[in-house]
């Protein structure tokens, strides 16, 4: 497949491009939409004081409610370094300090329309620096909840990053 043509369709907080794809085997066009997206990290949050987990919950566009899910965010701005996308986003989200990082996966959000792919870490904390929450400056309500590895293992989630984390915790720990 080659892309011949790419046209923006929207530039807002994310952008939507109308693509022209030709067939390699046929020489056939289609038509369709690509959504650029950030890439991204999600972190797995281990509490080495009490061998838990640290999630977070807060309200999300896409599926119109609430999740339940582990720390993320997009390599985006100034800084464009996963690994330090991951102490910023472990800090605002959660309030603590990051004492090792580990790097788990590289995978797409979802490869068919969007851009995204994420880096998939665990991160071991010991000391809650700030209260976390997210930030006010980009309207983030944040509730940090922390939960036993033995109840994450058995929970059912339904954000897939999660879910991902989940398996590995399942297969490592």
């Amino acid at each position: 497949m080659e892309i011949i043509k790419r046209e923006t369709a929207f530039k807002g907080y994310y952008q939507l491009d109308e693509l022209e794809v030709k067939s390699n085997k046929t020489g056939n066009v289609v038509n369709r939409e690509q959504f650029l997206c950030p890439n991204s990290v999600g972190v797995l949050v281990k509490n080495t004081n009490n061998n838990s987990v640290i999630l977070v919950q807060q309200f999300r566009i896409g599926p119109e409610k609430e999740l339940l899910e582990i720390v993320a965010g997009k390599v985006e701005g100034k800084d464009l370094d996963p690994e330090r996308t991951v102490m910023r986003e472990v800090m605002e989200e959660t309030g603590y300090e990051v004492d090792e990082l580990k790097h788990l996966f590289e995978f797409y959000t979802s490869p068919g329309p969007v851009t995204e792919s994420m880096n998939l870490y665990v991160a071991k904390v010991s000391k809650q620096i700030t209260k976390g929450g997210g930030l006010e400056s980009e309207n983030e309500e944040i509730s940090i909840i922390e939960m036993s590895i033995a109840d994450f293992k058995t929970y059912s989630f339904n954000d897939a990053k999660t879910i991902i984390a989940q398996q590995w915790v399942k297969l490592s720990l």
